[in-house]
């Protein structure tokens, strides 16, 4: 029985010393710049509210605290925004208290305050709402969201050419017991006790709103080859974010007559070189590797790079 059990045991290890993962995984984070572009030079923006609510349809005034307070939040979110900009100079004439609306014209503003634009909050609506329940009968937890939508017009200094920007965001916001239908009119969450979900939702639609304007990063995880021990060193070094290194190991690789050694080299490569930002030879490098011999990595990757 003891020589039995030492002989699985040797087996085991034997399957384990051989077992090394085919695949590995690695998260590429890339940058990009943002889609549109304000002026070159130095631009000055100027943010204004437009925004008035009306109280005779808002009649409670803890919810209608919330609502100017998450836009005066949208409004200073998109200031903390934009200022990060290189060369933008933004100017905020929203007042948290009393948050009035701004009835001047946008070309006498901008005269006025020598600004190329003008970002006028048009609307900010918010609310908490059911996203899901789940779990048995006996037992649901709902779980509940909140939603938030802003609207800007954002006018160039003549007052004539504009774009209308619309952001929203559907954040998690909490959970519980599910009390059905009557439970939900009379205890679901609503804005009024969650003006810091409601402001953070605003923050996140402003995002959303200003997203072609703003430089942003995507990360994703790669999956790599990693059969072999040239394939694996280069894997090891990629992880390390040791990419010349990798380059040095996996470039002379592409050339081999063994062609599935070629492909999946030239796949891993093409990981290298959108962990570095470039995007046109990352995708030269997975269309090798297809053509070298098709693969679904290189095909998924192609596809997610066309799109990003």
């Amino acid at each position: 029985m003891n020589a039995f059990k030492l002989l699985c045991l040797l087996f085991i290890v034997g399957l384990t010393s051989c077992g090394t993962a085919k695949y590995a995984t690695v998260p590429v984070s890339v940058n990009y710049s943002a889609k549109l572009t304000l002026t070159q030079d130095s631009t000055h923006i100027l943010i204004i509210n437009r925004l008035v609510y009306d109280s005779t349809k808002i009649t409670n005034k803890k919810k209608l605290a919330v609502l100017r307070g998450g836009a005066y939040s949208a409004t200073m979110a998109a200031e903390n925004e934009l200022k990060q900009l290189k060369g933008i100079r933004v100017t905020n004439l929203v007042d948290s208290i009393p948050f009035a609306a701004n009835t001047d014209s946008i070309k006498q503003l901008a005269a006025s305050h020598h600004a190329a634009y003008i970002l006028a909050l048009d609307n900010f609506t918010a609310d908490i709402v059911l996203d899901q329940i789940d779990g048995s009968s006996d037992e649901r937890t709902a779980y509940y969201n909140t939603k938030a939508e802003v609207n800007f017009t954002l006018y160039e200094s003549n007052g004539l050419y504009f774009k209308k920007l619309k952001g929203l965001a559907n954040d998690p916001q909490s959970e519980g017991a599910y009390g059905g239908f009557l439970g939900e009119l009379l205890f679901a969450p609503g804005i009024k006790g969650n003006k810091f979900a409601v402001n953070g939702a605003a923050h996140n639609a402003v995002l959303d709103a200003l997203k072609d304007y703003l430089p942003y990063a995507v990360t994703n995880n790669r999956p790599l080859y990693n059969e072999g021990d040239e394939l694996q060193s280069a894997v090891k070094q990629i992880q390390a974010e040791r990419f010349d290194m990798a380059y040095k190991i996996l470039n002379p690789l592409i050339d081999s007559t063994d062609v599935q050694l070629a492909s999946k080299a030239a796949y891993n490569l093409a990981v290298v070189y959108e962990a570095q930002g470039d995007i046109e030879a990352a995708l030269e490098l997975a269309r090798q590797s297809n053509q070298k011999q098709d693969n679904v990595f290189a095909s998924n990757l192609i596809a997610a790079l066309i799109k990003e």
